[in-house]
C-alpha cells in the first residue's frame, strides 16, 4: 500500500440552512440594547442573611433584606473587607478572654469575702467587663481615698503630751501601741498560733501579719468573714430586706461589740442563720442582736434614739419585743441569747431598771435547761459545745453586770465544765479576722485567748462581789488581799498577745481597764482603820490605789491615741465617768497649778469621749450632761476652747427620755450611801437645779 502524504484537512462551512437562520451581525455594536449583560460589582462585605445570595451592600439594609423584611446586619462596614471583619472578631475573642483571664486572677488573689462577691455576680450573669469595671474604679477610690496615719493617729487633747506623773516605772507606757519606734518589730513578742490563710501567705516575718493593727486605728479595719457574706438577715426579720445593709451592720457590730458581751458563738449563729436552722438562730435573736448593731453603725445620724420611731433602732427593737411576748415562756438558749442582747440594749438606754427584768427572766430559763449542771446536756456535739459557750457568756455578763450596779450576782457559781485552750482549739471559740487597708494579709482578733481570760478574771470578780453586796457582809483587808494576789497571779499568768507589752485592740485594753477597776473597787471601799492596822501589808493599800488610777489614766489616753472615741464601744464610758467624777473631786480653788493641769488634761479627755459616745448611746449623753454639770466655768470655757464640740442649744443639751437606772456613777464606800449615787437620781438632782436656776 502506497503511503499517502499527510496534509490538512479543509474547513467546513455551515450548511446552508443554518447560514440562513443566523442573522448577519454588524462588524461593529451599534447600541447597548445588544451588549451581553454586565457582571455584578463584587460586595466587600456581605450581611449575615445575605452571605450565599447576592447581597447589595448597601447601608443601612440590603434590597434583599429590604424586599424581605429581614434584619440586615453586617459583620463589619459595609464598606470595610472581610478581612477586617474577622479581625475585628479576632479582637473581641481576645478581649473577652483578657478579661475572663483578670477575673480569675481576682479571684486567686483577693480575700475570700471579696472573691465570693466577684463569684456571686459572674453567677448571676453580670458581664465580665461590668464586674472588672467595678474593682477597677472601686481600686482608684481606694487610692484616692485618705488612707488613715500610720503613726499616732489621735493627738492627746488639752496637754498633747503624757502627763509627766504618768512616764515612770508604767508598764502600759513601755510597749509597741506608744512607742512609735517600735511599731515596726514585734520580735520580742510571741504571737499565737494563725490558720492556715495567714500561714501560706508566705511572709518572711510572722510578726508582719500584727503589725498593722499598731499602725491603724481599729475602726479602719473590717471583718471578713465567709459566713457572713453568705448570711441573708432578710428571711429571719420582716423590718428590712436589705441584706447588704444588714450584713454591714452585723459585720460593724461584731467589730465594735461583739467581744464586750459575747452571749453566743458566732460562727454557730450565723451558720444556722444561712442554714434556716434554730438551734442557735431564730426570729427573735436577729431582730435583737439588729437593734443592737444599729447603735454601733454610724451612718445612722439618729441610733441614740431608741424611742425614735423613725430609726432602724426602733424597729429592730419593737419587732424584737414583740417576738418575746410570744416567746418568753419556753426555755430556748437562743432566747437566753436574745434575752442578754436586751438588757445590754437598755443598760445603754439608761434603762438598766428595765433591763433587770430581762436578767432574771433569762437566768431562770438557763436553770431550767440545766446549763450550770454537770455534764451540760446537748442533742449533739455541735449543740453541747453551744450551750457551754453560752452558759460561760452567761456566767460572764450576769458577774458584770453585778459589778457595776454593785449588787450580788443572781448566779452563785461558774459553769462546772472548764474551757478549752484557745492555743489548741481556738475554732471552739469563734475567730474574728478583720482587714486593714493596703494589708493584704488577714489580722486575727485574737478572741479565744480574750475570753477565756475574760472569763478567769469574772471568777475573781464573782467572788469579791459575792463577798461584798450580799447584804450583811463586808470586805475585810485580809481578803481584799488575796483577792489583789489572785489578780497579780491571773495577770502574770496572761498570753503574751494579753500583756501590756502587745495589747493593742480596743477589747484587750478593755481587759486591762476592767482589772484595774476591780482592784479600785476592793480596795478603796476598805476601813481606814483596818488599812492603818495592816500596814505591814506590802504593797501598801494606799500604793495600790494610787498605782491602779494611774493605770486606768494611762490606758484610757492610750486607748484615745490609737483608736479615737468615735467608734461605739461600751466600756469606755465606765472608766472615762469615774476618771471625770475623781477630777471633779479634785479640782478646787486649792489645787496646785501643776495638779491643775493634769486634771484638766484628764476631764478634757473625759468629757471628749462621753460627748463621742452620746451619739451612739443615750446613757453617755446622760453622763456627760452629768460631767458638764458639775465643772466649774474655768474649766467650762476650756472646753468650748480647746474641744471644738458642736455648739447645743438648750434643747439638744437636756435630755429627752428618762433615766431608770440604779447604776453608782462611783465607787461607794458605805452601802448606805449607795442610792444617793445611782444614776437616775443625779440625773433627777441636776434637773432640780436646772429648774431652780430657771426660774
Amino acid at each position: 500500500m502506497v503511503q499517502q502524504k499527510s496534509r490538512p484537512l479543509r474547513r467546513l462551512l455551515p450548511s446552508a440552512s443554518s447560514r440562513q437562520l443566523a442573522p448577519q451581525a454588524p462588524p461593529f455594536p451599534t447600541s447597548s440594547a445588544t451588549l451581553p449583560p454586565k457582571s455584578r460589582p463584587s460586595v466587600p462585605v456581605a450581611c449575615q442573611d445575605c452571605r450565599k445570595a447576592k447581597c447589595s451592600g448597601d447601608s443601612p439594609s440590603c434590597r434583599r433584606c429590604e424586599r424581605l423584611g429581614l434584619t440586615c446586619e453586617y459583620a463589619a462596614a459595609p464598606t470595610g473587607t472581610a478581612l477586617k471583619a474577622l479581625k475585628q472578631d479576632y479582637d473581641a475573642l481576645q478581649a473577652r478572654e483578657a478579661s475572663q483571664r483578670k477575673l480569675v486572677d481576682l479571684l486567686t488573689s483577693l480575700p475570700e469575702a471579696e472573691a465570693q462577691h466577684i463569684l456571686y455576680r459572674m453567677r448571676s450573669g453580670t458581664p465580665a467587663e461590668t464586674i472588672l469595671n467595678q474593682v477597677m474604679a472601686a481600686d482608684a477610690l481606694v487610692q484616692l481615698a485618705i488612707a488613715p496615719e500610720s503613726r499616732l493617729r489621735y493627738k492627746l487633747l488639752y496637754k498633747t503630751n503624757m502627763p509627766q506623773e504618768l512616764l515612770h516605772n508604767n508598764p502600759y507606757l513601755d510597749t509597741l501601741i506608744y512607742e512609735g519606734a517600735s511599731l515596726y518589730s514585734r520580735d520580742n513578742i510571741s504571737s499565737p498560733s494563725e490558720s492556715s490563710r495567714v500561714q501560706d501567705a508566705n511572709t518572711p516575718n510572722k510578726a508582719n501579719t500584727y503589725s498593722a493593727a499598731y499602725l491603724m486605728p481599729f475602726h479602719a479595719a473590717h471583718v471578713v468573714d465567709p459566713l457572713l457574706s453568705n448570711a441573708k438577715p432578710s428571711l429571719w426579720t420582716s423590718v428590712s430586706k436589705d441584706d447588704t445593709l444588714m450584713r454591714d451592720l452585723l459585720g460593724v457590730w461584731l467589730r465594735c461589740e461583739y467581744s464586750f458581751a459575747s452571749a453566743f458563738q458566732k460562727d454557730y449563729f450565723l451558720e444556722d442563720m444561712i442554714a434556716l436552722r434554730e438551734d442557735f438562730c431564730s426570729e427573735l435573736l436577729v431582730n435583737a442582736v439588729l437593734a443592737y448593731c444599729c447603735v454601733c453603725y454610724t451612718p445612722l445620724p439618729d441610733r441614740a434614739e431608741y424611742w425614735n420611731p423613725k430609726t432602724l433602732t426602733y424597729r429592730f427593737m419593737a419587732e424584737a419585743k414583740r417576738l418575746w411576748e410570744l416567746e418568753a415562756l419556753e426555755p430556748r438558749i437562743t432566747t437566753i441569747h436574745a434575752g442578754i442582747m436586751f438588757e445590754v440594749f437598755h443598760n445603754l438606754s439608761g434603762l438598766d431598771e428595765i433591763g433587770q427584768v430581762y436578767r432574771i427572766s433569762y437566768i431562770s430559763m438557763a436553770n431550767r435547761l440545766n446549763l450550770f449542771d454537770t455534764p451540760i446536756p446537748g442533742s449533739s456535739e455541735r449543740t453541747r459545745k453551744g450551750n457551754v459557750f453560752t452558759a460561760w457568756a452567761l456566767f460572764k455578763w450576769d458577774t458584770l453586770v453585778s459589778f457595776a450596779l454593785q449588787q450580788a450576782p443572781l448566779l452563785t457559781k461558774p459553769p462546772f465544765e472548764p474551757l478549752p485552750d484557745p492555743e489548741t482549739d481556738s475554732q471552739w471559740y469563734g475567730e474574728i479576722w478583720v482587714k486593714y487597708p493596703q494589708n493584704a494579709l488577714l489580722t486575727p482578733s485574737l478572741f479565744g485567748h480574750l475570753f477565756k481570760a475574760k472569763s478567769e478574771l469574772r471568777i475573781i470578780m464573782h467572788r469579791f462581789c459575792t463577798m461584798s453586796y450580799t447584804r450583811g457582809t463586808r470586805m475585810r483587808v485580809k481578803e481584799a488581799y488575796e483577792l489583789y494576789t489572785e489578780l497579780q497571779k491571773w495577770q502574770a499568768d496572761l498570753p503574751d498577745c494579753l500583756q501590756p507589752k502587745g495589747i493593742v485592740f480596743p477589747a484587750q485594753l478593755q481587759l486591762h481597764g476592767y482589772l484595774h477597776h476591780l482592784i479600785l473597787a476592793i480596795m478603796e471601799p476598805l476601813d481606814n482603820a483596818e488599812i492603818g492596822m495592816a500596814l505591814d501589808q506590802e504593797p501598801n493599800a494606799k500604793d495600790i490605789i494610787a498605782e491602779a488610777i494611774r493605770n486606768v489614766q494611762t490606758i484610757m489616753r492610750l486607748y484615745y491615741i490609737r483608736h479615737g472615741f468615735e467608734t461605739m464601744d461600751s466600756f469606755v464610758m465606765v472608766p472615762l465617768s469615774s476618771l471625770g467624777f475623781r477630777c471633779l473631786d479634785r479640782i478646787t480653788d486649792q489645787t496646785s497649778h501643776a495638779d491643775l493641769e493634769v486634771m484638766r488634761s484628764t476631764l478634757m479627755l473625759v468629757v471628749y469621749g462621753l460627748y463621742q459616745q452620746h451619739r451612739n448611746h443615750y446613757l453617755s449623753k446622760a453622763l456627760y450632761r452629768v460631767v458638764r454639770a458639775r465643772m466649774r466655768p474655768q474649766e467650762l470655757d476650756l472646753v468650748k476652747e480647746t474641744l471644738e464640740l458642736e455648739e447645743e442649744n438648750a434643747d439638744q443639751l437636756g435630755l429627752q427620755q428618762a433615766v431608770r437606772s440604779s447604776w453608782p456613777v462611783i465607787i461607794v464606800k458605805r452601802r448606805e450611801d449607795l442610792a444617793a449615787h445611782f444614776l437616775k437620781n443625779v440625773v433627777g438632782e441636776l434637773k432640780v437645779n436646772e429648774m431652780s436656776l430657771n426660774a
